[in-house]
């Protein structure tokens, strides 16, 4: 999966609800740099442990062909489809209308369904390049991932400024089990 969002990603966790989260006591604008790096490192990571952005974006998968009319994919929620293209060989990409094509199951297991007439069958090409909006979980699900977050940020920040001789700091039981709790599997990966 690649991001392809042409804008800035909205955050998962705002910087400043984080800073009261933790009692990160400093207004100084200079003292944002450690938090910010720590929040956005940890909602990365949530993310991609779990297959569940906490926000919408623009991304791009590129699958294999085959005989396959079904292919899940490794994240949810998809806000919807909106681009597919068959590799032309010479490492160009050939747009393919969404005709006959369509997301099913956005928000529990969402697949990729081509339909008889689509007209990429008909095409050549090794790959099918999808591009489509994900993200932006349930509001239980989302609450889950944001105290992941949270609770993963506030370890590596207390890791990176501590002074103290420690060993490289392991996740911590509590954002371990949250991650577990929301964590998507996609059933098989094409029918």
């Amino acid at each position: 999966m690649r991001v392809i969002e042409q804008g800035a990603i909205a955050a998962g966790v705002d910087l400043e609800d984080f800073k009261r989260s933790i009692h990160f006591l400093s207004d100084d604008v200079a003292d944002d740099a450690a938090p910010l790096l720590a929040l956005q490192s940890a909602e990365a990571a949530v993310a991609t442990a779990t297959g569940r952005p906490l926000t919408a974006r623009r991304v791009e998968f590129v699958v294999t062909r085959g005989g396959w009319r079904r292919w899940w994919f490794p994240v949810l929620p998809v806000q919807g489809l909106v681009g597919l293209a068959l590799d032309d060989g010479a490492g160009g990409w050939v747009d393919q209308p969404l005709d006959g094509a369509w997301v099913q199951q956005a928000h529990d297991e969402p697949q990729l369904v081509l339909g008889d007439d689509w007209s990429g069958r008909a095409g050549s090409g090794d790959l099918l390049r999808v591009q489509a909006d994900v993200g932006g979980a349930d509001q239980t699900t989302k609450a889950r991932l944001r105290q992941a977050v949270i609770l993963l940020a506030k370890e590596w920040l207390e890791a990176g400024i501590s002074i103290e001789n420690e060993d490289a700091p392991r996740m911590s039981f509590g954002v371990h089990r949250l991650m577990k709790q929301a964590r998507y599997r996609r059933p098989c990966e094409v029918a």
